[in-house]
């Protein structure tokens, strides 16, 4: 008996229930195209928990402040993340106030990016607009207002929620009546640089309750006084300091202390060059460490080898020159799954990524951006990383049509990045994989309309594909491609950069 029309069910039948339950597992733009089938959709996709995952852009550089006005004070949803730009003295203080006060009870985080400075009456009247705040970030100057100091200045509000700030420069701590103490005194999270007496004042105050810090040093006047204190519940740390005090023997020895006390560490990004005895000193004493970025220009021989300590290991990034031995006598760390490598140049690549297979036995992430590898690499690469499952290709300048093929040869391999590589369309589309669900293209100038057209044979999995500024695919490409791939979700970006 065929199924009458009343009983059949229909995606706008599903109660509401349902519909939140699928939106969660959708990213930012699912959650657009959702929005746009009828209004229900709209308001279920853009609200709740989905929130957490959007940041409006409040950009007066681009657009006039009387537009946000009349698209968002009407607007229903509650943003809780929200990022303002501006490039003129005026900012247009008043109408971001107001648009303050609409969302005033749901932001929960705020990026302030000015072209120039921010006063700190600016500052203050942004924060009493926001009494649950928990994460702000001032990407510029905090300056004294000289047109009000002779109008008496009213205390910075107290923002006990406030966990996590973010300072472009620690000037603004010599400002009267800005106290960073007295404002956030929950504070957990600190990334400010560390080059005055009122900043070192700041980090020892909240030494004992910060679980993240960034910390840049641009001289070495504070920098041995910093790595004094004591952290004991840091979890990640984002470091930069001048690599003569990572060599320095004296400043060595209270850098390994520092190091040393970090024992709850999970998180560590070392943007300067560090010595053997500083990576010793970490992979011993800091077993937590999940993620660990660094330097490599100065290392030397079996400079990685104590990392094999590191039992927790899961991501791994390398940036620079470095010797092609690095890894020699590391045990293999079961748990690396990610491995980063960015403008990486040995003398003998086969040598490093035969030791990276060893170090690394479950590899499944692996990045290489402007490294040093040619075809008989990257064949290597795919007959030996077999648990490869993403593989990412940036400005990998030596590698050819032909080493391309090799691709194929990744049992497993769900997730292709191309980005700034000479490759033609007649390549990608040659080798057919029934494993790759998602493949990124980013300036692949030689790929054409024709050639994506050919994409769903070569890869009958796809199911996102994004494209940006490869300059010789148009819209209509996009068109045709969308027709016969109605399935795979295709974003397109093809003006920008």
């Amino acid at each position: 008996m065929e199924e009458s029309e009343e009983s059949k069910l229909e995606l706008s039948d599903l109660p509401d229930e349902l519909l939140v339950m699928i939106f969660d597992h959708l990213d930012v733009v699912g959650l657009k195209e959702a929005s746009m089938v009828c209004s229900r959709w709209a308001g279920l996709a853009f609200s709740g928990r989905r929130m957490d995952r959007v940041l409006l852009k409040v950009d007066y550089t681009l657009h006039e402040p009387a537009d946000y006005d009349k698209t968002f004070l009407e607007s229903s949803r509650n943003y809780r993340h929200l990022q303002y730009a501006y490039s003129s003295e005026e900012m247009g203080l008043n109408y971001f106030l107001r648009l303050l006060g609409k969302f005033k009870n749901s932001i929960q985080t705020l990026k302030i990016w000015p072209s120039f400075f921010i006063t700190l009456h600016q500052l203050q009247q942004i924060l009493l607009e926001l009494p649950d705040v928990q994460h702000l970030s001032v990407q510029s100057r905090i300056c004294y207002d000289f047109e009000r100091r002779n109008i008496p200045q009213e205390p910075f509000p107290v923002r006990s929620k406030l966990r996590s700030l973010l300072l472009d420069t620690e000037i603004g701590l010599q400002c009267d009546g800005f106290d960073i103490r007295t404002v956030a005194p929950n504070l957990a999270c600190l990334d400010m640089d560390c080059d005055s007496q009122q900043a070192l004042e700041v980090y020892t105050h909240f030494s004992g309750q910060l679980t993240s810090v960034g910390v840049f040093f641009k001289t070495d006047e504070y920098f041995l006084t910093f790595c004094e204190l004591a952290f004991p519940l840091l979890e990640e740390l984002d470091f930069y300091c001048d690599d003569q005090q990572m060599f320095d023997p004296t400043a060595v020895r209270t850098i390994c202390r520092f190091f040393r006390n970090l024992t709850k560490l999970r998180r560590l990004t070392l943007r300067c060059n560090v010595s053997k005895e500083v990576i010793d000193s970490i992979a011993s004493r800091c077993p937590e460490l999940l993620y660990f970025s660094m330097k490599t220009d100065l290392l030397q021989a079996n400079s990685l080898q104590s990392l094999g300590q590191l039992s927790k290991l899961k991501t791994l990034q390398l940036d620079g020159w470095m010797l092609d031995n690095v890894f020699q006598g590391c045990k293999p760390i079961p748990t690396l799954s990610s491995v980063r490598l960015v403008s990486t140049k040995v003398s003998d690549p086969l040598v490093l990524y035969d030791h990276l297979g060893n170090v690394a036995p479950r590899l499944r992430d692996l990045v290489l951006i402007e490294v040093d590898i040619d075809d008989d690499v990257l064949r290597f690469i795919c007959d030996n990383f077999k648990h490869l499952k993403c593989l990412t290709l940036e400005s990998c300048l030596m590698i050819t049509d032909e080493g391309i093929k090799y691709i194929s040869r990744l049992p497993v391999l769900r997730d292709l990045q191309l980005a700034y590589m000479d490759i033609s369309g007649k390549t990608i589309t040659s080798f057919l994989s029934n494993s790759i669900h998602y493949l990124s293209m980013l300036r692949c100038d030689m790929i054409t309309d024709d050639d994506l057209l050919k994409l769903p044979v070569a890869f009958p999995s796809l199911q996102q594909l994004d494209i940006t500024s490869c300059h010789r695919v148009s819209e209509d490409g996009i068109v045709r491609l969308r027709a016969v791939m109605p399935l795979c979700c295709i974003e397109d970006r093809l003006l920008t950069e």
